[in-house]
């Protein structure tokens, strides 16, 4: 396989998903990492999952992972799998438990030093990190070798008003920060999205993409670019999980392929659309890039 020209780092879980109407999805292949990995897929061919697979991990799954992603960036680990419950409800919230210990996952994350099939180059990379030290670890190896574009979702835990300061100085060494709306309010106490980016602009990011679900996203620069970009209209929702995340994933190869965000904006709700209309985060790959090229299409068309 081709060296990977993106990379998505981050953590491998396993989602035991219960919908609101009482259905349940157990050990269904999840993690940021994988979702945003997916977002990219759909866009490019040479995509690095960076990760660490616990030692029960399903080799089946393996496999599956390795016919989407270079699987080449995968570390072993002796820790088990991470689970999370996902529970949904009516409305659309959505509460995430822990079924295993936090630091114990922690512990699981690869910096780049744990890697050794690292590529030499790389255009854009999405960081799943909890921060400080780990995000600034990945940051650093990554400029040195070049990257292209960075972009950083922080936790929903870390989105503290406590920390926005260190958010603003973390933001700015990366090139995009993607949050959700909940994520944003909660850190910085406002509650129009638009005041919210200010905001963060003002604190240090240079781009922003703040994730509205069905109401689609807001993306804007630093330097005074401003969009609303609707979310792709799809006839049926069948899991939600991992939107936002491969959300982030088409965005940065958005803005990579075209510097502009307003159009990278579109390529991470044509990624959305796609991630929601399936169940678990790796999504058939035949007629995929035909299918994501037409929604962009679609979605370029409408907005001019």
């Amino acid at each position: 396989m081709d060296t990977p020209l993106f990379l998505s780092v981050g953590y491998i879980i396993l989602d035991d998903i219960v919908f609101p109407d009482g259905r349940t999805k157990m050990a269904t292949l999840g993690g940021a990492v994988t979702h945003a990995a997916m977002g990219m897929r759909m866009w490019k061919d040479h995509v690095g999952l960076v990760a660490a697979l616990g030692r029960d991990f399903p080799d089946d799954v393996r496999a599956a992972l390795a016919r989407h992603f270079d699987t080449r960036t995968l570390v072993q680990s002796d820790i088990v799998t991470p689970r999370f419950w996902q529970l949904y409800e009516e409305d659309g919230r959505r509460t995430e438990v822990f079924r295993t210990a936090l630091d114990d996952m922690l512990r699981m994350f690869p910096l780049p030093k744990d890697v050794p099939a690292l590529p030499r180059s790389v255009r854009g990379a999405y960081l799943d990190c909890e921060p400080p030290d780990n995000l600034r670890a990945w940051i650093r190896h990554l400029r040195k070798i070049g990257s292209g574009l960075i972009l950083w979702e922080p936790w929903e835990r870390y989105c503290l008003p406590e920390n926005r300061a260190e958010i603003g100085r973390l933001a700015s060494e990366v090139d995009a920060i993607a949050l959700s709306v909940p994520e944003a309010r909660q850190l910085t106490g406002l509650e129009d999205p638009r005041a919210i980016i200010a905001q963060l602009l003002e604190d240090g990011a240079h781009r922003v993409a703040l994730r509205m679900g069905a109401r689609g996203s807001l993306v804007a620069d630093e330097n005074g670019a401003f969009c609303e970009i609707p979310a792709y209209p799809v006839t049926e929702i069948v899991d939600v999980t991992g939107a936002g995340n491969a959300y982030c994933g088409g965005f940065i190869v958005g803005l990579e392929r075209t510097g502009d965000i307003c159009e990278a904006g579109r390529y991470g709700a044509v990624s959305a659309s796609l991630v929601i209309e399936h169940n678990g985060a790796l999504l058939p790959l035949d007629g995929l890039r035909a299918e994501a090229e037409r929604r962009l299409r679609l979605l370029s068309t409408d907005a001019h």
